[in-house]
């Protein structure tokens, strides 16, 4: 997982030492007693300062990538599969026991209905390219639950 600091995180930092500044100016009294703004823009300076060099290299770790998408046969490139025509009851684990002997399932998602919740009857699955063309040959017409399901290559036309 990445670790990220938040904007809200170093302008807040900044905020406690900006009073921390305004007490430290007070309290020793460097001549600027008087004026509590000078005080308020030291403690803001040195707030940020520290800030930037706490929070410099938090960033340390990578961000995990999203699978490429394909473009050729290649077995690190994933492949979205369409699968229509299913039951109304398949279920997300019955669907994944259908299409693991064909290989790693990288996501699966039964597609419902937003109002009601009962599912649409299609769904998606990904795999890497090599095992997702393996299940689209041997799946596709093959009957499930009493529907031959539509097994093909997904497109990237948005489904609501």
């Amino acid at each position: 997982m990445t670790k990220s600091v938040s904007l809200v995180k170093v302008i807040s930092y900044a905020a406690v030492m900006s009073a921390v500044g305004y007490l430290l100016v007070s309290f020793v009294g460097f001549g600027f007693k008087e004026n509590g703004s000078v005080g308020i823009a030291v403690g803001l300076f040195i707030g940020m300062l520290t800030a930037a060099f706490l929070f410099a290299d938090i960033k340390n770790e990578p961000a995990k990538k999203k699978p490429v998408r394909r473009n050729n046969a290649d077995a690190n490139r994933v492949m979205s599969i369409f699968i229509g025509n299913l039951a109304y009851k398949v279920r997300g684990r019955q669907l994944a026991a259908l299409f693991e002997p064909y290989g790693e399932i990288l996501s699966l998602r039964i597609v419902k209905d937003r109002e009601t919740g009962k599912a649409k009857g299609f769904g998606f699955i990904e795999m890497s390219e090599r095992d997702a063309l393996k299940a689209i040959a041997a799946l596709d017409n093959h009957e499930f639950f009493g529907r031959n399901l539509k097994v093909s290559e997904a497109n990237s036309q948005k489904v609501d």
